[in-house]
């Protein structure tokens, strides 16, 4: 695929989204787990995670405010069109990757606990850890018969 085709489907997609502003409602995101919005929002959740980038970080280097990043990564606003290839550049992939539904890696969910942890204290922790590791034994070992 050209660049001028992917941009145009990209633009086509955005000028979609962005003519139905009732999608763009926080609500109306919930609802639909799968809009582009939301899909190109965790593409660069993902992304920015895995390169152990901070959302400070990404939105310096794309020149926007971290609440804006913070509402594109929840799926809440989309980029602009514009800003497509500077997230891609920032993030180190193509501007196609952003319109790929994300595959959660083990390091998308091992990021996600880690959030979740900091939030316990080390005893909290400690007991949470524990019930983890028997809750993938008991599942590897089910997973097999």
């Amino acid at each position: 695929m050209s660049k001028i085709t992917l941009f145009n489907t990209c633009q086509y997609h955005l000028d979609r989204l962005n003519s139905y502003p009732e999608l763009l409602e926080e609500d109306a995101v919930k609802e639909r787990p799968n809009s582009l919005t939301q899909i190109v929002g965790q593409a660069i959740f993902q992304r920015r995670r895995a390169l152990g980038m901070s959302q400070e970080e990404l939105a310096e280097k794309v020149g926007i405010g971290q609440q804006s990043l913070s509402r594109m990564e929840q799926g809440k606003t989309a980029p602009r069109f514009e800003r497509l290839q500077n997230l891609a550049d920032a993030l180190d992939c193509r501007v196609v990757d952003l319109f790929a539904e994300p595959q959660e890696s083990a390091d998308f969910y091992a990021y996600s606990l880690a959030e979740l942890f900091s939030a316990l204290s080390d005893e909290q922790r400690v007991f949470v850890h524990r019930q983890a590791v028997q809750l993938i034994h008991f599942l590897r070992d089910h997973e097999k018969n």
